[in-house]
């Protein structure tokens, strides 16, 4: 391939879902230096509409996986996992990347998710989308291979078009962490009722 042709992927649109722990307008630098931009979106693979992405996204993966064998003398390859994780009941959860910083040691550029808002405005200043806004994820379907997972695709951020916002806002918020409220569970009234019989009934020692 000449340096002046620019290799081409598959693009695709999802559908609407739920942002789980976006990182849209800040790169995450934990695992990498240079920054992480990612988004987690959380579907409904019962829907029509969810199931014949998932159907585009997996038939993109297949023909990036046959390429590949052909590339490396007709070989079956290892397969690795896609970038998809089964939820609870019919949920699905897709993960999305972008490196916030492309290229080689001779050249390169940062780069960054576009934001757009509902109307199709690109915000030069996007605000800090938190978890459970409603966005739709534009991404490359982008094949790798290494020795030791396989032959798979990441699915690259591109864009994010932001339906309803649930904006993050830094410290001890519940909403903020993407946390969920489970009825069934611990209830912090109840526990306070005990730790106060507690203390009266340990008062005479």
């Amino acid at each position: 391939m000449s340096a002046n042709m620019k290799r081409k992927f598959v693009r695709i649109t999802s559908p609407t879902g739920t942002a789980i722990y976006p990182r849209l307008t800040t790169p995450d630098t934990k695992f990498d230096k240079d920054g992480v931009y990612s988004v987690d979106l959380e579907l409904d693979s019962s829907a029509k509409e969810v199931a014949g992405f998932l159907d585009s996204v997996k038939k993109a993966a297949d023909e990036a996986y046959k390429a590949e064998c052909e590339k490396r003398g007709g070989k079956k390859l290892k397969r690795a996992d896609l970038p998809i994780k089964d939820g609870e009941g019919d949920m699905v959860c897709i993960k999305f990347k972008l490196k916030a910083k492309a290229g080689n040691e001779e050249k390169s550029w940062a780069q960054k998710p576009v934001i757009f808002d509902s109307t199709g405005t690109a915000m030069q200043t996007p605000p800090n989308v938190g978890s459970g806004s409603k966005i739709k994820v534009a991404f490359e379907v982008v094949p790798y291979f290494t020795a030791m997972v396989g032959a798979g695709v990441s699915l690259r951020l591109k864009a994010v078009q932001i339906l309803d916002l649930r904006e993050y806002t830094p410290g001890d918020n519940f909403d903020a962490y993407g946390f969920k409220a489970d009825p069934k569970g611990f209830v912090a009234q109840a526990a306070t009722e005990a730790a106060t019989d507690t203390d009266e009934d340990s008062s005479d020692f």
